[in-house]
């Protein structure tokens, strides 16, 4: 969309990890701001916590007339560039907007976990417990539904092992 709408919503690309500086300086000049947070998995030391973090990384929204503050948020502190092509800037509706913030609690964008489903010989990266960054090869669901059974690949001889399927992800590396 590429309409100056009131109730649109422009895309504002932020400086590398500048979103929050980025958000402060839009706010600063009246312009109406959206920067959508979520809960990320991260790996510290070797332990997994959650951070809060933007949920699209080098991204966020503002409301803003063109006419009155383009160049002041073009140019404001940690914002990268304003998206769009040659002579417009690309728009997003307020349903949209609306669509992410339905999803909050508390301030945070609750993301739906997806069940993988693996198939018989998807290559598969183990992300917690005591084979954490081990590989392997799905080899079958077991009849619990919450453990499988994978033919581990990154050792010297074969070996099969049986671990929980929350600890499973798919390696696109392969």
């Amino acid at each position: 969309m590429k309409i100056d709408k009131p109730d649109s919503w422009f895309i504002i690309n932020a400086k590398p990890k500048q979103e929050f500086i980025a958000e402060k300086s839009l706010k600063l000049f009246g312009a109406k701001v959206y920067l959508p947070l979520f809960k990320k998995n991260v790996k510290k030391n070797k332990k997994k916590t959650k951070i809060i973090a933007p949920l699209f990384n080098g991204y966020l929204f503002a409301q803003f007339s063109i006419e009155d503050l383009y160049h002041k948020i073009r140019f404001a502190k940690g914002v990268k560039k304003i998206l769009g092509s040659n002579n417009s800037i690309w728009a997003i509706d307020n349903n949209k907007i609306e669509d992410i913030k339905s999803r909050e609690n508390d301030g945070i964008v609750v993301l739906k976990k997806k069940k993988e489903k693996f198939k018989k010989g998807d290559h598969i990266l183990i992300d917690e417990g005591d084979f954490d960054g081990w590989e392997g090869i799905f080899c079958e669901e077991l009849p619990d539904c919450k453990r499988a059974m994978i033919m581990l690949t990154n050792v010297g001889f074969s070996s099969r092992l049986i671990i929980p399927k929350k600890y499973m992800l798919l390696n696109n590396r392969n």
